[in-house]
């Protein structure tokens, strides 16, 4: 078959991987001059590794992903650590004068001298915690919102100080109406350890898209698909792709092929504007509304001295502070792949028309420095910084998620959307994308 794919982050490659190695012609339309999406590296000048532009690691157990890279001969990359992950409370009251403590939170010991929590509240979230790790039913907890849950079973001062807070900071005015399955999935899935690969994620990338490319597909970036429509050459395939190619800020003309099927990996709003018939199908099926979607915003520092001492993730429950968490990515990966400089997300999620969205670097620092020197014990001296967003990236799971997603076979015979809102329970992350990369390849074979 021909098949078209649109989108050349991890699920459209993982796709064109799979359906490449069957003898299938694939091609690849990437909007962006690299692949990857999330996942894409960016290096400078004396790194020895790329970084990503927004935080990523592996979880031990995420077993797609790593079974990929096994088949790709690139296990040997992995590197496995435990890393400290932490959170960060500001504590009132005369004593402590609003100052922010960092209370490691990752292990039921921990937790167990966390002073924040009273003997029976901390027994009533460890239950929890425990009946959530080994509980495999996520769908009864689609029709309960998390803050329900977390309220009824490990108690509202449980809810208030460690969850709610975060809650906020991450969905907003959603965050009362996130279904508990989110927070199950979140909670299920972590592990101690976690998993970086040599060389950045793009190491995973590159190797990919060499392989597909070796097994005869044809991958194209700087390329926008205009629009997608039923070929009307009865001597064609059945699907016409209209797209133009970018060099340099200059485009060229539109160009056309057919294909026998296609598969649409890009996030839903920009899905739905090559497909509307695909939008109106789905609210007429599901009378509901579009699934909700908050933009991911992190702005990299590059300093000489590092900005957490030891912590690799820390969450911040402080609504004041402008951000909701701090990644030292160089308190996990060795700072000599940097430059010997360290590397610090400072990580957001936004709605539409937010202002940080339209704030350059140099505002965005100014407004988070005075919360970042609260939080660090050596003079900040930044070298450099970077700011990247990513549109869409992470969909908001109400009650219900799964009948609201949309589905793998569109409305339209021969066209398939896959992208990060069709993962569920789960949140969105690498492992889930080569999941559903490997089941749009399936399903696009077998139909």
């Amino acid at each position: 078959m021909d098949i078209a794919i649109i989108g050349g982050g991890i699920t459209g490659l993982t796709a064109a991987y799979e359906l490449t190695k069957k003898g299938h012609h694939v091609v690849v339309f990437e909007r962006d001059p690299v692949l990857g999406g999330l996942a894409h590296g960016f290096k400078r000048k004396g790194w020895d590794w790329s970084l990503e532009k927004t935080y990523h690691h592996l979880f031990t157990n995420d077993n797609a992903i790593i079974n990929l890279i096994d088949e790709l001969g690139i296990h040997d990359k992995l590197i496995i650590k435990r890393p400290i992950t932490a959170t960060l409370f500001t504590l009132k009251g005369e004593a402590f004068k609003g100052s922010p403590q960092i209370f490691q939170l990752d292990s039921p010991t921990n937790l167990l001298s966390f002073p924040l929590l009273s003997p029976i509240d901390k027994l009533r979230t460890g239950t929890l915690l425990a009946f959530l790790k080994l509980n495999p039913f996520w769908q009864p907890l689609e029709s309960i919102t998390a803050q329900k849950l977390f309220t009824f079973w490990g108690g509202s001062t449980s809810w208030r100080i460690l969850w709610e807070p975060l809650m906020v900071g991450k969905f907003g005015e959603f965050a009362p109406t996130i279904q508990a399955a989110w927070l199950w999935a979140r909670i299920k899935k972590r592990t101690p350890s976690l998993v970086y690969i040599e060389g950045g994620f793009q190491t995973f990338i590159q190797t990919l898209a060499n392989t597909i490319s070796l097994q005869g597909g044809i991958i194209y970036t700087n390329t926008q698909v205009m629009s997608i429509k039923k070929s009307t050459n009865s001597k064609s395939a059945n699907l016409q792709i209209a797209y133009k190619k970018f060099r340099n800020n200059l485009s060229f003309d539109i160009c056309h092929l057919s294909f026998d099927k296609v598969l649409l990996t890009t996030p839903s709003p920009i899905a739905f504007k090559l497909l509307p018939k695909v939008r109106s199908t789905m609210n007429d099926q599901q009378s509901t509304s579009p699934i909700p979607h908050l933009h991911a915003q992190v702005l990299v520092l590059e300093t000489r001295k590092p900005i957490l001492q030891d912590v690799y993730w820390l969450s911040i429950t402080d609504r004041t502070f402008p951000f909701l968490a701090v990644v030292a990515h160089t308190n996990f990966m060795d700072k000599k792949h940097y430059g010997n400089h360290h590397l610090t997300y400072v990580g957001n999620y936004l709605p539409d028309n937010h202002p940080y969205l339209s704030m350059t670097k140099e505002q965005l620092l100014k407004k988070f420095l005075p919360f970042i020197k609260r939080i660090t014990d050596d003079e900040l001296r930044i070298t450099n910084s970077y700011v990247f967003t990513a549109p869409f990236a992470q969909p908001v799971h109400q009650l219900h998620y799964s009948k609201r997603a949309p589905k793998l076979v569109t409305p339209i015979p021969g066209v398939f959307l896959a992208n990060m809102d069709s993962i569920y329970p789960w949140d969105r992350g690498t492992n889930y994308a080569v999941e559903l990369g490997q089941k749009a390849a399936k399903t696009i074979e077998n139909l």
